[in-house]
């Protein structure tokens, strides 16, 4: 009698091997990023530390030795145990460390500024250059400049020290070199920590600046045309719902042709905003300046074959929201709603 090989039922494969990620090799991280040293005695070397690290940044032990390279041997070298040694004046020679497991290559990198000071200042603190009326603060997505300077047991400055910037949650904020500043770049609002960090002749100080990713202050809603349930064309808004900070600036365009209105449950706070009341606008559209509701507006862009040049301003409303506060609005004539989400700033 023939059987197939499935009467005596399915063969039992053993699952994979569990993983610990406590032991997976994630990344290399050397202990400084920024530093100086000088030719002269006893400042001319300075050791390095390469640590590599698992997923929650944890330290891993038992893996090879990392390798040192230098990029210009003839100002900096570095030994095999990491250790920097100044040869000739340069500015920001890269230092690297790189360490491989299997096919997992990851490496650090350091900033070394060599000088020939015999007697060079002894670095006491650094700060970020904030005067009293400037704002740790920038508007989604706009970016920010940021600079650093560092002092000595003498307050006075010390000048041509590599920094090295980091921020403390890359989802809310990421760091740019531009011109030897840092320039903060928003990925979305919230709070985040910016930490500049250098180590002078043996010293090592840092400064750490609490810093705001702010809620956009403007935003564009677009009037489209859309099929609603029924399979009828009608006019939305789109987005239907934005978020912005206090003192925002809400635009509507208008794509449609067919003139929409755009009104609100409660238009009391709602004032026309200052940019539009103008002469050079108010001369081609005088509706562009006006508080509370929006009326219908909206027209062809060519009309019995005509192009309206003036279609651009014809088609675009605005207003400024000065208030916190949630903004609920509809079209009466095409029934869309909209919502708009004025986020109080000011409160933690």
């Amino acid at each position: 009698m023939l059987c197939a090989s499935g009467c005596s039922g399915d063969v039992a494969v053993a699952p994979p091997p569990a993983t610990d990620v406590g032991q997976l090799y994630w990344s290399l991280t050397l202990d400084h990023h920024a530093v100086t040293i000088s030719t002269a005695a006893p400042y001319e070397t300075m050791k390095l530390v390469a640590t590599p690290r698992n997923i929650d940044g944890e330290p891993l032990t038992g893996l090879p030795m990392p390798t040192f390279t230098s990029g210009d041997l003839e100002r900096v070298q570095v030994s095999a145990e990491g250790v920097v040694r100044a040869i000739a004046p340069g500015n920001e020679v890269r230092v690297v460390a790189t360490l491989a497991q299997g096919n997992l290559v990851h490496a650090d990198t350091v900033l070394v500024t060599v000088t020939n000071s015999e007697n060079p200042p002894v670095l006491d603190s650094i700060a970020f250059d904030l005067s009293a009326t400037d704002s740790a603060k920038v508007a989604f997505p706009a970016s920010r400049l940021l600079a650093v300077t560092a002092w000595d047991t003498g307050a006075v400055a010390i000048s041509g020290l590599p920094m090295h910037y980091v921020s403390s949650d890359p989802t809310t904020a990421t760091i740019r070199l531009f011109a030897g500043r840092a320039m903060v770049q928003p990925v979305r609002p919230g709070p985040v920590d910016i930490i500049a960090t250098t180590t002078a002749y043996g010293v090592t100080k840092a400064d750490t600046l609490p810093f705001i990713i702010g809620q956009p202050l403007s935003g564009n809603i677009a009037i489209v045309q859309q099929l609603d349930a029924s399979g009828v064309i009608r006019n939305v808004f789109a987005p239907a719902r934005i978020v912005v900070g206090t003192g925002s600036d809400i635009t509507w365009y208008n794509e449609t042709g067919i003139a929409t209105d755009v009104t609100f449950d409660d238009p009391a706070d709602i004032v026309a905003r200052e940019f539009y009341c103008r002469p050079f606008y108010t001369d081609k559209e005088p509706a562009l300046c006006a508080d509370g509701n929006i009326e219908a507006f909206g027209m062809p862009a060519v009309i019995n074959g005509v192009p309206d040049t003036l279609a651009a301003y014809h088609n675009k409303r605005a207003r400024h929201f000065p208030v916190p506060g949630t903004y609920t609005f509809q079209s009466v004539s095409s029934g869309a709603t909209g919502t708009i989400v004025v986020v109080d700033e000011s409160e933690p």
